[in-house]
């Protein structure tokens, strides 16, 4: 990932989460080298209570890999974000296609990045939008 100084807060989720999303849940090979270039190796995410480490992280992607359509267009729509030095604050919405339906998912997280772009922590909650 490139440093968040190269580029406005929102450009910089959307082009976190799609890259992400294009080199770790897309294809059949082991997630976990390409998650490091994403998230710093003692990672501390908290969504919706739910804490996440490095490992929990990587079992996590596991299913989400299983579950989403390759090629289901996915969308990270960032309707606003704020920086303060390697801290960003921002609302997005995850539009994707598992194999059963289209989902959205409106998030609003708080995310603190290294400088080299990597995720070192985070805490959100997000909720699901009906009727998508």
């Amino acid at each position: 990932m490139k440093p968040l100084a190269q580029s406005t807060p929102e450009q910089f989720i959307a082009d976190f989460f799609a890259t992400l999303h294009q080199e770790v849940v897309v294809g059949d090979h082991d997630p976990a080298p390409a998650l490091a270039r994403f998230y710093a190796p003692d990672i501390v995410m908290v969504s919706d209570g739910i804490h996440l480490d490095w490992d929990r992280l990587v079992a996590h992607i596991r299913p989400v890999r299983r579950n989403l359509v390759a090629d289901g267009e996915p969308r990270f729509e960032v309707h606003e974000a704020i920086a303060d030095g390697d801290r960003i604050a921002a609302r997005l919405t995850i539009h994707a296609t598992t194999r059963k339906k289209r989902i959205s998912t409106e998030c609003i997280g708080f995310y603190d990045f290294l400088p080299d772009g990597r995720l070192h922590r985070s805490c959100g909650f997000t909720r699901t939008i009906k009727g998508d």
